[in-house]
């Protein structure tokens, strides 16, 4: 077999080389069409107010730069295919970006001269005098016209001018821009931080009193990221090859050492920060609760849930119900740890509920009828009918109150955690017993336990349980509801509970179940595993914790009302766990603090408070490009990665065959 090579265009090579005039057209209109609807929506004239360098470059500008730039280095680009010679870079990559950018630049300026001209003001709010003359650089229209032709050639000349850099270039220079932006977009943690350690210089020195980044500062951070990268590239690779060879002992005790090290740091965290940014990351943890629970529904179990918010309402309603003195009809005013078993009881009622009728739908069916449910559990809250119970529209107040006069809160005596712990400990204990009873071999990969072990375990546990109990209020720690910090380590600890939860269903039989059920639903039942069971056991077991969710949220704010659980919330917890990737732990946590810490929750802003009027917008164009560049998430389980990947795998490892079968067959 031998390799045919074929030179692409090679006869119609010209000032364009063998870019098409036709893709150059579209892609400058595509591209200008894009700046124009950033600048009527609103968009840039809000995001002028931010800095991103000070005083060269506003994020305004930077929202609509970026369009000339992509564009004029996609219209050159070629996709590299096996067997297909990739005409070398030339000035043709110039100026076919050029001509994209002037194009670009071109339709703008006309929407320029059409907004000055026409008043556009009825349809389009946010076309103002002031973002007209913003986007024409202070000039009259036909010259702002005029030069937003010749910015756009010029930027997206430059964009096409990248593909005269070699590779070692590139890869630096992608470094130096990812780091401004993250200096940037975290200029308020990073603030927090320098002034708490009283490094006020260092931040004056950083940030201008706009927030933005001083000029020497952004030289320094391009340089420093570079040089980081070409420090630290081999020993990331390394540490990374290295922890990828080990045995899964051994990267189970390195994830253990992970997770602690992370939690450690998580519970620090908040010392460090203001008040605005512990808000933000109490909602950043509310929304990882949630989203662990939706991804064994959707990432595990592979069941489209949308009406996941009801749930949420579920916890958050049986925790009002229970604790606070003004309930409606029924006041047992139950502490929180009283009211818990409840509130996990009602959650997996609802779960059986709502899971039964739809068990034997699939797809976008599920995805319709439970989108139903959501809002049927809303509008039953909001109802008259069952004002006795839950308040309709004036709600529940009062949630959890930790006495009279006081707020909202949680008390957690340490002698019932020690019990609790002790209790468990005791069941392990007890079923490692009973293992190490059976006279059975032991599995590779599988640990085996010891009698002697498990009796130590049993007897630690019964007497933590027995001194706990006898020791209730030894130490006490109350966590009021307006106290971010403190709303934000009860969060973290139910979080990371949830997570560890989860962690072992993953692994376990259930666990294996689930993924069997999401891949081929009539094989799983061929090989003798009940579907109904456990696609019941997903929507319970997130329904429980959808509703230790809803109980801290209920108890953070005090107060709940029904349109605190609308519709746009299952959704965006969808968003988080897609974005994340489905059926990853890692990728719930990164989805969260990507979408809700840095954009914003429904109700939240997030680092970025420029973004809140368009976060929703943005959510749509994140979920649009994953779906496109990045199915799998920002942070994929290695399953789900290979079952998304698997063509293009069998393709490699048909193209490796293939070459090995050319060597093979040479003289």
């Amino acid at each position: 077999m031998t390799a045919v090579t074929t030179q692409v265009g090679s006869a119609r090579r010209g000032f364009l080389g063998d870019v098409t005039a036709r893709s150059v057209l579209r892609r400058g209109a595509i591209g200008g069409l894009i700046v124009v609807f950033i600048a009527a929506i609103g968009m840039f004239e809000t995001f002028d107010s931010r800095k991103v360098i000070d005083p060269i470059l506003s994020l305004g500008y930077a929202a609509i730069v970026w369009v000339p730039i992509l564009f004029g280095y996609l219209v050159s680009k070629r996709q590299e295919l096996e067997g297909v010679e990739v005409p070398p870079p030339g000035a043709y990559n110039i100026v076919s970006g050029g001509a994209v950018g002037a194009i670009v630049g071109f339709v703008v300026g006309l929407f320029l001269l059409v907004a000055d001209a026409v008043h556009l003001r009825d349809i389009f709010l946010n076309i103002s005098p002031n973002m007209r003359e913003t986007l024409g650089f202070g000039q009259e229209p036909l010259m702002g016209a005029m030069l937003l032709v010749l910015a756009g050639a010029a930027l997206a000349a430059l964009g096409g001018a990248l593909h005269l850099l070699p590779d070692r270039l590139r890869g630096p220079l992608r470094t130096a821009l990812i780091a401004l932006v993250l200096f940037n977009f975290a200029e308020l943690v990073i603030g927090n931080i320098l002034r708490e350690l009283g490094a006020v210089g260092v931040d004056r020195f950083i940030y201008r009193p706009s927030r933005g980044l001083s000029i020497p500062a952004a030289v320094i951070v391009a340089v420093g990221a570079v040089l980081a990268k070409i420090v630290l590239a081999g020993r990331v690779r390394a540490v990374r090859e290295k922890v990828v060879g080990q045995s899964q002992s051994a990267k189970r005790r390195t994830a253990l050492i992970g997770g602690v090290l992370l939690v450690a740091i998580g519970a620090f965290m908040p010392s460090l920060f203001g008040t605005y940014l512990n808000e933000l990351l109490s909602n950043v943890g509310l929304f990882i609760l949630l989203g662990l629970g939706l991804n064994v529904v959707v990432g595990y179990a592979g069941l489209l849930d949308l009406g996941y918010v009801a749930f949420f309402a579920v916890g958050a309603y049986t925790t009002a119900v229970v604790t606070s003195p003004l309930s409606p009809s029924f006041t047992p005013e139950m502490a929180f740890f009283e009211a818990l078993p409840w509130v996990l009881g009602m959650a997996a009622v609802a779960g059986l509920v709502i899971g039964t009728p739809v068990i034997r739908m699939r797809g976008d069916y599920l995805a319709i009828v439970t989108l139903g449910f959501g809002e049927i559990a809303r509008i039953a809250l909001q109802s008259d009918w069952l004002a006795n119970l839950f308040g309709a529209a004036q709600g529940i107040i009062r949630i959890s109150p930790l006495g009279p006069g006081q707020g909202a809160g949680i008390r957690v005596s340490y002698g019932y955690v020690l019990a609790a712990v002790g209790i468990v400990l005791l069941v392990i204990g007890f079923l490692r017993w009973r293992d190490a009873q059976r006279d059975v071999a032991p599995l590779d990969g599988v640990p085996s336990y010891t009698s002697r072990s498990s009796v130590l375990l049993m007897v630690a546990g019964a007497l933590a349980a027995v001194l706990g109990m006898l020791f209730p209020t030894f130490l006490t720690w109350t966590i009021n509801g307006i106290n971010p910090p403190a709303m934000f380590r009860i969060v973290l600890v139910f979080a990371v509970l949830a997570g560890f939860v989860t962690w072992r269903l993953q692994e376990s039989r259930l666990g294996r179940a689930w993924v069997a059920v999401r891949e081929d639903e009539q094989v799983a039942q061929t090989m003798g595993i009940n579907i109904v069971t456990t696609k019941l056991l997903a929507f319970v077991i997130g329904a429980m914790l959808a509703s230790l969710g809803g109980a801290l949220f209920a108890v953070k704010l005090g107060t709940i009302f029904p349109h605190s659980f609308q519709i746009v919330q299952s959704i965006i917890i969808l968003v988080i766990v897609i974005v994340g990737g489905m059926g990853s732990l890692r990728g719930v946590a990164i989805g969260a603090v990507v979408l809700i810490g840095v954009l914003g929750g429904p109700t939240q802003p997030g680092l970025l408070r420029e973004f809140a009027e368009f976060k929703l917008l943005l959510y749509g164009v994140i979920l649009i490009w994953m779906m496109l560049q990045r199915p799998e998430g920002l942070w994929p389980s290695a399953r789900r990665a290979r079952e998304l990947h698997a063509e293009e795998m069998m393709q490699d490892v048909w193209l490796k065959d293939a070459d090995g079968e050319a060597e093979e067959a040479k003289p």
